[in-house]
Protein backbone atom coordinates (compact mmCIF):
# COMPACT_ATOMS: atom_id res chain seq x y z
CA UNK A 1 0.00 0.00 0.00
CA UNK A 2 1.69 3.66 -1.27
CA UNK A 3 0.36 6.71 -0.56
CA UNK A 4 -0.25 8.99 -3.38
CA UNK A 5 2.80 10.99 -2.07
CA UNK A 6 5.12 7.99 -2.36
CA UNK A 7 3.91 7.03 -5.60
CA UNK A 8 4.89 10.37 -7.32
CA UNK A 9 8.02 10.65 -4.68
CA UNK A 10 9.10 6.51 -6.26
CA UNK A 11 8.52 7.40 -9.95
CA UNK A 12 10.75 11.22 -9.37
CA UNK A 13 13.90 9.00 -7.84
CA UNK A 14 14.01 6.22 -10.75
CA UNK A 15 13.94 9.48 -12.49
CA UNK A 16 16.88 11.26 -11.16
CA UNK A 17 18.05 8.28 -8.53
CA UNK A 18 19.36 9.32 -5.42
CA UNK A 19 22.88 7.62 -4.76
CA UNK A 20 21.86 5.10 -6.69
CA UNK A 21 18.33 4.48 -4.94
CA UNK A 22 16.41 1.99 -6.69
CA UNK A 23 11.83 0.68 -6.12
CA UNK A 24 12.32 -1.76 -8.89
CA UNK A 25 11.08 -4.63 -6.52
CA UNK A 26 7.36 -3.19 -6.93
CA UNK A 27 4.69 -4.26 -8.80
CA UNK A 28 2.53 -1.33 -11.03
CA UNK A 29 -0.19 -2.89 -9.09
CA UNK A 30 1.03 -0.78 -6.26
CA UNK A 31 0.58 2.02 -7.83
CA UNK A 32 -2.77 3.78 -8.68
CA UNK A 33 -3.48 5.26 -12.14
CA UNK A 34 -1.64 6.67 -14.08
CA UNK A 35 1.05 6.01 -11.58
CA UNK A 36 1.01 2.65 -12.21
CA UNK A 37 1.42 3.09 -16.10
CA UNK A 38 3.83 5.80 -15.79
CA UNK A 39 6.07 3.10 -13.36
CA UNK A 40 5.74 -0.06 -15.80
CA UNK A 41 6.98 2.07 -18.53
CA UNK A 42 10.34 3.37 -17.02
CA UNK A 43 11.41 1.11 -14.61
CA UNK A 44 13.09 -2.00 -16.83
CA UNK A 45 15.04 0.95 -18.88
CA UNK A 46 18.38 2.11 -18.25
CA UNK A 47 18.61 5.61 -16.15
CA UNK A 48 19.44 6.83 -19.02
CA UNK A 49 16.30 6.24 -20.78
CA UNK A 50 14.08 6.87 -18.21
CA UNK A 51 13.15 10.24 -19.08
CA UNK A 52 12.32 9.67 -23.10
CA UNK A 53 9.89 6.79 -21.68
CA UNK A 54 8.75 8.84 -19.14
CA UNK A 55 7.67 11.42 -22.73
CA UNK A 56 6.22 8.15 -24.65
CA UNK A 57 4.41 7.06 -21.76
CA UNK A 58 2.78 10.37 -21.54
CA UNK A 59 2.32 10.68 -25.36
CA UNK A 60 -1.30 11.55 -26.48
CA UNK A 61 -2.55 12.21 -22.35
CA UNK A 62 -4.31 15.58 -22.21
CA UNK A 63 -3.11 15.66 -18.62
CA UNK A 64 0.53 15.22 -19.44
CA UNK A 65 1.77 18.63 -18.20
CA UNK A 66 0.21 18.23 -14.75
CA UNK A 67 1.49 15.05 -14.46
CA UNK A 68 5.06 16.46 -15.78
CA UNK A 69 4.97 18.58 -13.31
CA UNK A 70 3.38 16.87 -10.04
CA UNK A 71 6.96 14.12 -10.75
CA UNK A 72 9.29 17.05 -11.24
CA UNK A 73 8.17 18.66 -8.14
CA UNK A 74 8.88 15.94 -5.97
CA UNK A 75 12.89 16.60 -5.05
CA UNK A 76 14.48 13.18 -5.73
CA UNK A 77 15.18 11.83 -2.51
CA UNK A 78 13.48 13.99 -0.19
CA UNK A 79 11.44 11.25 1.42
CA UNK A 80 10.46 11.86 5.12
CA UNK A 81 12.95 11.56 8.03
CA UNK A 82 11.23 9.74 10.86
CA UNK A 83 13.02 9.46 14.59
CA UNK A 84 12.83 6.66 16.45
CA UNK A 85 12.32 6.43 20.25
CA UNK A 86 15.80 6.35 20.67
CA UNK A 87 15.94 9.74 18.81
CA UNK A 88 13.24 11.19 20.51
CA UNK A 89 14.04 10.08 23.92
CA UNK A 90 15.97 13.32 24.72
CA UNK A 91 13.73 15.67 24.01
CA UNK A 92 10.85 14.10 26.09
CA UNK A 93 10.23 15.69 28.97
CA UNK A 94 9.42 13.09 32.35
CA UNK A 95 6.69 12.65 34.29
CA UNK A 96 6.22 14.79 37.09
CA UNK A 97 3.72 15.17 39.71
CA UNK A 98 2.01 17.64 41.80
CA UNK A 99 0.52 14.80 43.98
CA UNK A 100 2.70 11.88 43.57
CA UNK A 101 0.45 8.88 41.83
CA UNK A 102 -2.81 10.86 41.82
CA UNK A 103 -2.49 14.68 39.69
CA UNK A 104 0.29 14.95 37.22
CA UNK A 105 1.58 17.95 35.68
CA UNK A 106 1.55 18.93 31.79
CA UNK A 107 -1.69 16.90 31.60
CA UNK A 108 -5.51 16.64 32.44
CA UNK A 109 -6.96 15.56 36.06
CA UNK A 110 -10.47 14.40 35.76
CA UNK A 111 -12.66 14.59 38.94
CA UNK A 112 -16.29 12.91 38.95
CA UNK A 113 -19.00 12.56 41.22
CA UNK A 114 -22.35 12.76 41.17
CA UNK A 115 -24.10 15.97 42.66
CA UNK A 116 -23.68 17.08 46.53
CA UNK A 117 -20.92 14.48 46.60
CA UNK A 118 -18.72 17.69 47.37
CA UNK A 119 -16.32 18.05 44.27
CA UNK A 120 -16.05 21.64 44.40
CA UNK A 121 -15.16 20.68 48.37
CA UNK A 122 -12.48 18.78 47.50
CA UNK A 123 -10.66 20.91 44.98
CA UNK A 124 -10.84 23.59 47.07
CA UNK A 125 -9.33 21.81 49.82
CA UNK A 126 -6.40 20.51 47.68
CA UNK A 127 -5.84 24.17 46.64
CA UNK A 128 -5.61 25.12 50.40
CA UNK A 129 -2.54 22.17 50.39
CA UNK A 130 -0.90 23.88 47.44
CA UNK A 131 -0.75 27.17 48.70
CA UNK A 132 -0.11 26.67 52.59
CA UNK A 133 2.70 23.99 51.48
CA UNK A 134 0.92 21.51 53.47
CA UNK A 135 0.05 17.66 52.71
CA UNK A 136 -1.88 15.93 50.63
CA UNK A 137 -4.59 13.58 51.93
CA UNK A 138 -2.01 10.49 51.83
CA UNK A 139 0.62 12.73 54.29
CA UNK A 140 2.94 13.03 50.68
CA UNK A 141 4.51 16.79 51.16
CA UNK A 142 3.52 19.30 48.96
CA UNK A 143 6.71 19.41 46.49
CA UNK A 144 6.30 23.94 46.20
CA UNK A 145 6.75 27.01 48.15
CA UNK A 146 4.57 30.65 47.12
CA UNK A 147 2.62 28.39 44.61
CA UNK A 148 -0.09 30.12 42.70
CA UNK A 149 -3.17 28.83 41.64
CA UNK A 150 -5.78 29.14 38.83
CA UNK A 151 -9.95 28.75 39.93
CA UNK A 152 -11.99 28.88 36.58
CA UNK A 153 -15.42 29.37 38.18
CA UNK A 154 -17.37 28.45 35.10
CA UNK A 155 -20.58 27.56 37.31
CA UNK A 156 -20.34 31.70 38.37
CA UNK A 157 -20.74 31.29 42.39
CA UNK A 158 -17.73 33.64 43.40
CA UNK A 159 -19.18 34.14 46.40
CA UNK A 160 -19.41 30.40 47.34
CA UNK A 161 -15.65 29.91 46.63
CA UNK A 162 -15.06 33.48 48.95
CA UNK A 163 -16.90 31.74 51.90
CA UNK A 164 -15.70 28.61 51.73
CA UNK A 165 -12.08 29.87 51.57
CA UNK A 166 -12.59 32.18 54.55
CA UNK A 167 -14.22 29.39 56.90
CA UNK A 168 -10.75 27.89 56.54
CA UNK A 169 -8.78 31.02 57.01
CA UNK A 170 -6.98 30.35 53.65
CA UNK A 171 -4.61 32.92 52.33
CA UNK A 172 -6.14 33.70 48.85
CA UNK A 173 -3.46 35.94 47.95
CA UNK A 174 -2.29 33.42 45.33
CA UNK A 175 -5.55 32.20 44.34
CA UNK A 176 -7.02 33.78 41.19
CA UNK A 177 -10.65 33.43 39.96
CA UNK A 178 -11.31 33.37 36.78
CA UNK A 179 -15.03 34.63 36.83
CA UNK A 180 -17.13 35.97 34.03
CA UNK A 181 -17.88 39.95 33.91
CA UNK A 182 -22.31 40.22 34.10
CA UNK A 183 -24.41 38.74 31.31
CA UNK A 184 -21.21 36.54 30.09
CA UNK A 185 -20.71 32.77 30.39
CA UNK A 186 -17.19 31.06 29.87
CA UNK A 187 -16.86 29.74 26.76
CA UNK A 188 -13.43 27.89 25.66
CA UNK A 189 -14.68 27.24 22.33
CA UNK A 190 -14.43 30.79 21.64
CA UNK A 191 -11.03 31.95 20.87
CA UNK A 192 -11.27 35.22 22.78
CA UNK A 193 -11.99 32.84 26.54
CA UNK A 194 -8.78 30.89 25.50
CA UNK A 195 -6.80 32.98 25.04
CA UNK A 196 -8.05 34.99 28.28
CA UNK A 197 -6.75 31.86 30.13
CA UNK A 198 -3.80 31.69 28.19
CA UNK A 199 -3.05 35.59 29.59
CA UNK A 200 -3.18 34.29 32.99
CA UNK A 201 -1.45 31.52 32.81
CA UNK A 202 1.33 33.58 31.21
CA UNK A 203 1.51 36.29 33.53
CA UNK A 204 0.84 33.97 36.58
CA UNK A 205 2.63 30.47 36.00
CA UNK A 206 0.34 28.19 38.56
CA UNK A 207 1.32 25.07 39.73
CA UNK A 208 -2.53 24.27 39.34
CA UNK A 209 -5.76 25.23 37.55
CA UNK A 210 -8.75 24.24 38.63
CA UNK A 211 -11.71 24.14 35.94
CA UNK A 212 -15.27 23.85 37.19
CA UNK A 213 -17.23 22.29 35.43
CA UNK A 214 -16.63 20.58 31.70
CA UNK A 215 -20.37 21.07 31.65
CA UNK A 216 -20.07 25.35 31.92
CA UNK A 217 -16.80 25.79 29.90
CA UNK A 218 -18.66 25.13 26.35
CA UNK A 219 -21.63 26.64 24.40
CA UNK A 220 -21.37 23.37 22.48
CA UNK A 221 -21.75 21.01 24.87
CA UNK A 222 -19.76 17.58 25.92
CA UNK A 223 -21.64 15.20 23.50
CA UNK A 224 -20.11 15.71 19.85
CA UNK A 225 -16.52 14.10 19.74
CA UNK A 226 -15.14 16.73 17.46
CA UNK A 227 -16.21 19.58 19.89
CA UNK A 228 -15.11 17.76 23.23
CA UNK A 229 -11.48 17.07 21.60
CA UNK A 230 -10.91 20.77 20.81
CA UNK A 231 -11.61 21.96 24.11
CA UNK A 232 -10.14 19.23 25.95
CA UNK A 233 -6.91 19.31 23.58
CA UNK A 234 -6.88 23.00 24.58
CA UNK A 235 -6.60 22.60 27.97
CA UNK A 236 -4.22 19.72 27.67
CA UNK A 237 -1.80 22.29 25.87
CA UNK A 238 -2.28 24.92 28.11
CA UNK A 239 -1.40 22.04 30.76
CA UNK A 240 1.84 21.21 28.75
CA UNK A 241 3.28 24.71 27.66
CA UNK A 242 2.82 25.79 31.67
CA UNK A 243 3.93 22.32 33.08
CA UNK A 244 1.18 22.78 35.52
CA UNK A 245 -1.57 20.33 36.80
CA UNK A 246 -4.50 20.77 35.24
CA UNK A 247 -7.76 19.24 37.23
CA UNK A 248 -11.19 19.20 35.51
CA UNK A 249 -14.14 18.88 37.74
CA UNK A 250 -17.01 16.91 36.12
CA UNK A 251 -20.71 15.40 36.57
CA UNK A 252 -22.11 11.89 36.35
CA UNK A 253 -24.47 10.61 33.86
CA UNK A 254 -28.02 10.82 35.86
CA UNK A 255 -28.82 7.42 37.68
CA UNK A 256 -31.65 6.34 39.75
CA UNK A 257 -32.24 7.65 43.56
CA UNK A 258 -29.52 5.78 45.02
CA UNK A 259 -26.76 7.14 43.11
CA UNK A 260 -25.62 9.28 45.46
CA UNK A 261 -24.02 6.46 47.40
CA UNK A 262 -23.20 3.93 44.25
CA UNK A 263 -19.66 3.20 43.54
CA UNK A 264 -18.01 4.65 40.27
CA UNK A 265 -16.83 3.82 37.30
CA UNK A 266 -15.55 5.25 33.76
CA UNK A 267 -19.17 4.25 32.12
CA UNK A 268 -20.65 6.69 34.83
CA UNK A 269 -18.97 10.10 33.56
CA UNK A 270 -21.21 11.92 30.98
CA UNK A 271 -20.64 13.32 27.76
CA UNK A 272 -18.40 11.67 24.86
CA UNK A 273 -15.97 8.66 25.98
CA UNK A 274 -13.05 11.09 24.25
CA UNK A 275 -13.13 12.84 27.85
CA UNK A 276 -12.14 10.05 29.72
CA UNK A 277 -9.64 9.09 26.84
CA UNK A 278 -8.12 12.30 26.64
CA UNK A 279 -7.82 12.84 30.68
CA UNK A 280 -4.66 10.73 32.13
CA UNK A 281 -5.96 10.36 35.46
CA UNK A 282 -9.26 10.09 36.43
CA UNK A 283 -10.48 10.71 40.00
CA UNK A 284 -13.68 9.81 41.29
CA UNK A 285 -15.16 10.70 44.89
CA UNK A 286 -18.28 8.84 45.85
CA UNK A 287 -20.71 9.14 49.51
CA UNK A 288 -20.10 5.40 51.02
CA UNK A 289 -22.95 3.75 52.82
CA UNK A 290 -21.66 2.36 55.89
CA UNK A 291 -25.06 1.48 57.48
CA UNK A 292 -28.40 0.23 56.89
CA UNK A 293 -29.61 3.85 55.59
CA UNK A 294 -28.00 6.01 53.03
CA UNK A 295 -26.94 9.26 54.97
CA UNK A 296 -26.08 12.03 52.30
CA UNK A 297 -23.78 13.49 55.48
CA UNK A 298 -21.75 10.06 56.00
CA UNK A 299 -18.07 9.48 54.45
CA UNK A 300 -16.64 9.92 51.09
CA UNK A 301 -14.20 7.64 49.17
CA UNK A 302 -12.03 9.37 46.72
CA UNK A 303 -10.31 7.00 44.48
CA UNK A 304 -8.37 6.45 41.16
CA UNK A 305 -10.91 5.14 38.54
CA UNK A 306 -8.11 5.26 35.60
CA UNK A 307 -4.77 5.85 35.08
CA UNK A 308 -1.85 5.43 32.42
CA UNK A 309 0.64 7.12 34.84
CA UNK A 310 1.49 4.97 37.86
CA UNK A 311 0.25 2.11 39.95
CA UNK A 312 -3.15 2.70 41.72
CA UNK A 313 -2.83 3.81 45.10
CA UNK A 314 -5.46 3.07 48.01
CA UNK A 315 -8.47 4.68 48.06
CA UNK A 316 -8.74 7.75 50.89
CA UNK A 317 -11.75 7.89 53.58
CA UNK A 318 -12.89 11.32 53.53
CA UNK A 319 -14.97 12.59 56.33
CA UNK A 320 -17.23 16.25 55.90
CA UNK A 321 -17.12 17.40 59.57
CA UNK A 322 -19.08 20.51 60.65
CA UNK A 323 -17.35 23.82 61.40
CA UNK A 324 -18.56 26.64 63.16
CA UNK A 325 -20.81 28.55 62.98
CA UNK A 326 -20.82 27.74 59.00
CA UNK A 327 -18.97 25.37 56.77
CA UNK A 328 -17.21 21.89 56.69
CA UNK A 329 -13.50 20.67 57.23
CA UNK A 330 -12.12 17.26 55.20
CA UNK A 331 -10.50 15.42 57.11
CA UNK A 332 -8.82 12.51 55.58
CA UNK A 333 -8.48 8.59 56.54
CA UNK A 334 -8.37 4.79 55.50
CA UNK A 335 -11.28 4.52 53.30
CA UNK A 336 -14.57 3.89 54.66
CA UNK A 337 -16.16 0.29 53.83
CA UNK A 338 -19.53 0.07 52.10
CA UNK A 339 -22.22 -1.57 54.39
CA UNK A 340 -23.70 -5.24 52.86
CA UNK A 341 -27.13 -6.47 54.25
CA UNK A 342 -25.83 -9.80 56.19
CA UNK A 343 -26.51 -13.05 54.72
CA UNK A 344 -28.64 -15.59 57.02
CA UNK A 345 -26.39 -17.18 58.10
CA UNK A 346 -24.84 -14.12 59.83
CA UNK A 347 -28.19 -12.79 61.58
CA UNK A 348 -28.55 -16.36 62.69
CA UNK A 349 -24.35 -15.80 64.37
CA UNK A 350 -26.09 -12.41 65.90
CA UNK A 351 -29.31 -14.20 66.98
CA UNK A 352 -27.53 -16.98 69.02
CA UNK A 353 -25.32 -14.24 70.69
CA UNK A 354 -28.19 -12.40 71.83
CA UNK A 355 -29.73 -15.44 72.58
CA UNK A 356 -27.25 -16.47 75.17
CA UNK A 357 -26.31 -13.11 76.52
CA UNK A 358 -29.47 -12.48 77.45
CA UNK A 359 -30.22 -16.39 79.14
CA UNK A 360 -27.08 -15.31 81.37
CA UNK A 361 -26.52 -19.46 81.75
CA UNK A 362 -25.34 -22.33 79.81
CA UNK A 363 -29.03 -23.60 77.70
CA UNK A 364 -29.10 -27.43 75.99
CA UNK A 365 -28.97 -27.37 72.36
CA UNK A 366 -32.25 -28.49 71.99
CA UNK A 367 -34.22 -25.68 73.76
CA UNK A 368 -31.73 -23.14 71.67
CA UNK A 369 -32.92 -24.53 68.32
CA UNK A 370 -36.74 -24.62 69.36
CA UNK A 371 -36.30 -21.05 70.11
CA UNK A 372 -34.25 -20.38 66.81
CA UNK A 373 -37.18 -22.43 64.79
CA UNK A 374 -39.31 -19.75 66.01
CA UNK A 375 -36.90 -16.85 64.98
CA UNK A 376 -36.89 -18.51 61.47
CA UNK A 377 -33.43 -20.19 61.84
CA UNK A 378 -33.28 -24.40 60.82
CA UNK A 379 -31.62 -26.92 62.91
CA UNK A 380 -28.36 -26.53 60.34
CA UNK A 381 -28.00 -23.01 60.58
CA UNK A 382 -27.65 -22.96 63.81
CA UNK A 383 -25.09 -25.65 63.84
CA UNK A 384 -22.93 -23.61 61.45
CA UNK A 385 -23.59 -20.34 63.40
CA UNK A 386 -22.18 -21.90 66.46
CA UNK A 387 -18.82 -23.22 64.62
CA UNK A 388 -18.66 -19.84 62.67
CA UNK A 389 -18.42 -18.30 66.56
CA UNK A 390 -15.72 -20.76 67.15
CA UNK A 391 -14.23 -19.46 70.96
CA UNK A 392 -17.16 -17.19 71.30
CA UNK A 393 -19.41 -20.12 72.25
CA UNK A 394 -18.46 -22.75 74.17
CA UNK A 395 -19.19 -26.33 75.61
CA UNK A 396 -20.38 -26.98 79.21
CA UNK A 397 -19.49 -30.34 78.93
CA UNK A 398 -18.69 -33.52 76.10
CA UNK A 399 -20.57 -32.68 72.81
CA UNK A 400 -22.28 -36.15 73.27
CA UNK A 401 -22.95 -35.90 77.09
CA UNK A 402 -26.45 -35.62 77.87
CA UNK A 403 -25.77 -32.47 80.58
CA UNK A 404 -24.28 -30.50 77.69
CA UNK A 405 -25.43 -26.70 77.44
CA UNK A 406 -23.97 -23.66 75.25
CA UNK A 407 -22.41 -21.17 76.91
CA UNK A 408 -20.82 -17.38 75.91
CA UNK A 409 -17.33 -17.68 76.33
CA UNK A 410 -14.55 -19.78 76.45
CA UNK A 411 -13.98 -22.76 78.75
CA UNK A 412 -10.45 -22.83 81.25
CA UNK A 413 -8.34 -24.77 78.47
CA UNK A 414 -9.81 -24.50 75.55
CA UNK A 415 -8.11 -23.35 72.74
CA UNK A 416 -10.59 -22.43 70.67
CA UNK A 417 -10.43 -24.26 67.43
Amino acid sequence: MLTRRLQKQIIADLLFPPDGHEDGHLSPDDFDAPWGEIYAAIRDVSSEERRSALEVALNGRRDADTIRGAVLSMRPGDRPCYQSLHDLSPTLRPIEWLWSDWIPRGMITLLGAVPGAGKSYLALDLVWRVLEGDRFPDDTPVPMQDARVIYVDAELVPQLINERTQAWDMDTKRLFLMVPKVGEMVDFSQLEWRERLIDMAYELRPELVIVDSLSSISSKGENNIEDVREILGFLNALAVDYNCALMLIHHLRKRGAMALTDELCIDDFRGSSHIIAMSRSVLGLSVIQTGTEPDRNGPRKLEIIKTNLARYPEPIGIEFLPLEPTGVLLRYGDAPQEYREPTKAERCADWLLQFLTEAKEPVKPKEIIEQADEAGFSRTLVYSARRSLRSQVSDTAGRRDPTNCWVLGKRDGEDGE
